[in-house]
């Protein structure tokens, strides 16, 4: 089953926008969201220092019910801060689906019994 596209917007702060930044962001970025169980939209916003020669990339991805995962890289290269950023998205990615996994449901057995368990006799 092919997911559909999600929505990926790149935003440029303190730096002309150029489409080989845009497309390579928009690449990275699309590959990660898909994994995001429910994603509904993802914005990364590029931006750079001058004062610090540093460049940033902030990854935001809005998920199933109301998580948001946020990601920073920071290096002195724009595409490095984009690379590192999405591999810390996707661990944190990775954390979430085994969140959701193991979570038991409300009216479970297994709910139930770690409730009767926690109750003082």
């Amino acid at each position: 089953m092919k997911q559909k596209a999600i929505p990926v917007t790149v935003t440029f702060r303190h730096m002309a926008p150029t489409e080989a930044l845009r497309a390579y962001a928009e690449k990275k970025l699309a590959g990660v969201a898909e994994r995001v169980p429910g994603a509904t939209e993802a914005h990364i916003v590029l931006s750079a220092q001058k004062h610090r020669h540093r460049q940033e990339a902030e990854v935001t991805v809005h998920g199933a019910r109301n998580s948001v995962l946020v990601a920073r890289g920071q290096t002195a290269d724009l595409y490095e801060a984009i690379d590192f950023a999405t591999d810390k998205l996707d661990n944190q990615i990775r954390k979430l689906r085994g969140r959701m996994i193991e979570a038991p449901r409300r009216g479970s057995a297994v709910a139930r019994r770690g409730r009767a368990a926690a109750a003082p006799a």
